[in-house]
């Protein structure tokens, strides 16, 4: 009997990760923000290849293959993070005169190079990488830093985990990015496209892939697609921070009236063009950021939310009907930063030249980690779809010590609970956070790491937004809807699957009000999470003895953490993230009930 196969991947950039395969199957995946407690965390994921690796019940030396899942890695950014670290000032400044502006002009900008290596701001986090090297001579030298960056990815893996430096490679961006788009999906028969959209990664943002029989055809690229860097332009422009809240620019874009909509989008529509299954540059400023500044001073920050948005969808939709048109090919798969807009994924699924399209969960970098180990399995016929997403920290480890009478002094403790009480609980009104099994892979809480509140109740909204997620008044939240029951409250006519929160779709008039606070305030969409009664039996079970209660088969979910916090991981998080909230009640791994003493 042959022995199993084990790969690493790993995702160093923005939200870090890393996953595990054995022989075709992801067994577990995990983001080093949950770990490390720090949101979006850049660096290296050494908590998650810990998990990873006692998940799989190996060590660092079983490992056939380990792959980074980009190439070209700047190793300045790297120790920079200028994703948690810049403040919105730092992002002003790097957009404008201190070195976008000057970049787009051709002048000398290693005086800011040095700042970003050098300042206190950037060195004062936990640092795992030896970044040594990066002399002045380097920061001038994009591939020398890259090349440098690159051997020391192998030291640290090699020196923490005793991975072999021979079994240690590097897998381009994009390649990774369509790999999970197409094999964490359900397609496997008939042929589809795998599109990728990105802000950048290896010297591109876009690539279209044709996939038959598990077998990609390259067939386009593009360095020119200007819709990710538009929209994190617009995100800094509104005083949101880039790389974080453009799902609040998106949530905010409905709001807008379309006539001023339209006038707000009339600077962007020369920015681009579709041309031979690419995004390309048509009419664009060098300077990009200086640009967006000057045409949108005399617009509104709704209605610039609205054009972003509109410019998004229209150009995508535009790519998407040219590849048909090019191959006739009307089955999609998509992966990438881009493919996390779930208002986009819906416009295009509406699109009467595409059949059926599906959207992994969370699709940006952290991703990436996964789509590595499909690369790396040459036997591409073993490679198993993601049939749920529960691939990190499992707190049924933690069961066998935790003692809940440790809590009695400060909350009511309640044992043996069951699934109808609970409901009970959330059908009456009251917020329960949960926290069970294995953590969600990604950004979307799915059950396992939620708040959940009664659907049908609008002050539902009211009472999590001031107990815990103080989110902006025009964001929505999410719903949590039985699969075999989604179509009584949502339009699907195309039977698209929606596991991961990952597209949008529009509710139905005659049973909105009963779900009601699980969506858009203002367009009266949903982003759904279909829950499997087989991936996800005991939160199908929850749902279901909620329908008992109240003949709504849905809850409102989102995610349970802290504002600005990650999600949480492990009991203890769970327990101070309540603690230091005002939610009703903590159920954790369906066995125990904490709740807030009258």
């Amino acid at each position: 009997m042959n022995s199993p196969v084990y790969y690493l991947g790993l995702s160093i950039s923005h939200n870090s990760s890393a996953a595990i395969m054995r022989d075709g199957e992801v067994v577990a995946a995990a983001c080093e923000e949950r770990f490390f407690r720090k949101k979006n965390y850049v660096g290296f994921p050494r908590e998650s290849i810990k998990y990873c690796l006692k998940k799989a019940g190996i060590s660092g030396s079983d490992i056939v293959r380990a792959a980074y899942t980009t190439v070209e890695n700047s190793g300045l950014m790297m120790k920079v993070k200028n994703n948690t670290e810049f403040s919105l000032l730092d992002y002003w400044d790097y957009y404008g005169e201190k070195y976008y502006a000057r970049a787009a002009r051709g002048e000398d900008t290693s005086d800011y190079l040095k700042w970003l290596r050098d300042d206190p701001q950037f060195n004062r986090q936990e640092e795992y990488f030896d970044f040594s090297w990066l002399t002045d001579d380097v920061l001038d030298n994009t591939k020398l830093d890259a090349e440098l960056f690159r051997k020391e990815c192998v030291r640290i893996l090699s020196a923490e985990f005793d991975v072999a430096t021979d079994k240690i490679d590097f897998i381009d961006h994009h390649e990774c990015h369509a790999y999970y788009a197409y094999f964490g999906s359900p397609f496997r028969q008939d042929d589809c496209i795998a599109l990728t959209l990105d802000g950048w990664g290896d010297g591109r943002n876009q690539t279209v892939w044709k996939v038959s029989d598990d077998k990609f055809e390259f067939l386009a690229e593009s360095a020119q697609n200007d819709l990710g860097r538009v929209y994190k332009m617009a995100t800094l422009l509104l005083g949101m921070r880039p790389d974080e809240h453009e799902f609040k620019v998106m949530g905010l874009a409905p709001y807008a009236k379309e006539s001023y909509v339209r006038k707000a989008m009339e600077p962007l529509m020369n920015l681009s063009r579709v041309e031979n299954m690419r995004l390309v540059s048509h009419d664009r400023p060098a300077d990009l950021f200086s640009y967006l500044q000057e045409v949108w001073r005399d617009h509104r920050f709704d209605n610039i939310a609205g054009a972003v948005q509109l410019y998004t969808e229209i150009m995508a939709c535009a790519l998407f009907k040219d590849i048909v048109e090019k191959t006739g090919i009307k089955r999609f798969v998509v992966s990438g930063g881009i493919a996390m807009n779930i208002k986009m994924n819906k416009i295009i699924a509406e699109m009467p030249e595409v059949e059926k399209m599906f959207v992994c969960g969370s699709g940006g970098d952290e991703s990436l980690s996964i789509g590595g180990c499909y690369v790396m399995n040459k036997d591409a016929s073993t490679n198993a779809p993601l049939n749920h997403l529960y691939l990190g920290y499992d707190v049924t480890e933690e069961m066998d010590d935790f003692d809940p009478s440790i809590y009695a002094d400060k909350f009511t403790v309640t044992e043996d609970i069951g699934l109808d009480q609970v409901a009970k609980l959330i059908a009456d009104g009251d917020i329960v956070a949960v926290i069970r099994g294995g953590a969600e892979f990604g950004a979307r809480a799915l059950g396992n790491r939620s708040i959940l509140a009664n659907p049908g109740v609008r002050e539902s909204v009211k009472q999590i937004n001031e107990a815990i997620k103080n989110r902006d008044f025009w964001m929505p939240f999410a719903l949590s809807i039985l699969e075999e029951k989604h179509k009584d409250y949502l339009h699907n006519p195309k039977d698209l699957s929606s596991p991961f929160m990952a597209i949008g779709l529009d509710t139905k008039d005659e049973t909105y009000q009963r779900i009601i606070a699980g969506t858009h305030p203002y367009d009266r969409s949903v982003r759904p999470q279909f829950v499997s009664k087989d991936h996800a039996p005991q939160y199908h079970a929850l749902i279901s003895e909620f329908e008992k209660l109240t003949g709504t088969p849905a809850m409102l979910n989102t995610s349970f953490n802290l504002h600005g916090e990650p999600i949480v991981n492990t009991i203890a998080d769970a327990v101070r993230t309540f603690e230091l909230s005002g939610l009703d009640h903590l159920l954790i791994n369906d066995q125990v009930l904490l709740s807030k003493k009258q």
